[in-house]
């Protein structure tokens, strides 16, 4: 989810609960803080030697070692006051995807995709799902080329849709490439 279409969910939910769900029915106990939030701008190459580059916003959520069961979720308001403060000193990326950064004694700490919001009577939950993986190169000469993905697979691995910047390189120029997956 882009930046601008998280803020405008947020936007619509004024002083309601904000809580992070993890997967079905696993939310981040109340008491959370915001830790953190943070511009990010990834350079890549891929195993095809193709250039990527995209930007991501990664809201740091932390749950304090004294926090209890039954600790109130912060209001979406609250939530709103901290990113503003953030961004009048740090000019946030509004046109990226955003990543709620989070992880606990039983969640390996990740950057989780945000995948949708949910309207519930405790509040608005963000709803989040792990990072996925990708082989960039078999994507990206899917589409230039227009290949079938089995003309792609003898040189790749298994497509996946990511919107991103990227430099691809021509069919020929992968098929005589050693360094693909």
């Amino acid at each position: 989810m882009l930046v601008k279409d998280f803020l405008t969910h947020l936007k619509g939910s004024e002083n309601q609960p904000l809580l992070f769900e993890i997967g079905p029915g696993d939310v981040v106990q109340g008491g959370y803080h915001i830790t953190e939030i943070k511009n990010s701008t990834y350079e890549t190459i891929d195993c095809g030697n193709s250039l990527h580059t995209w930007k991501e916003v990664i809201v740091q959520v932390w749950v304090p070692a004294e926090a209890k069961a039954g600790d109130p979720w912060m209001p979406s308001d609250k939530f709103m006051k901290i990113w503003d403060v953030v961004d009048s000193r740090l000019a946030l990326f509004k046109d990226a995807e955003i990543r709620i950064e989070f992880g606990d004694a039983t969640h390996l700490t990740s950057n989780y995709h945000v995948d949708g919001f949910a309207n519930t009577e405790d509040g608005l939950i963000v709803q989040m799902a792990p990072p996925r993986t990708m082989c960039k190169p078999r994507e990206i000469l899917i589409e230039p080329n227009e290949m079938s993905a089995e003309t792609v697979a003898s040189s790749c691995c298994t497509p996946s849709p990511r919107q991103e910047t990227s430099i691809p390189l021509a069919m020929a120029e992968a098929e005589n490439s050693s360094s693909c997956c």
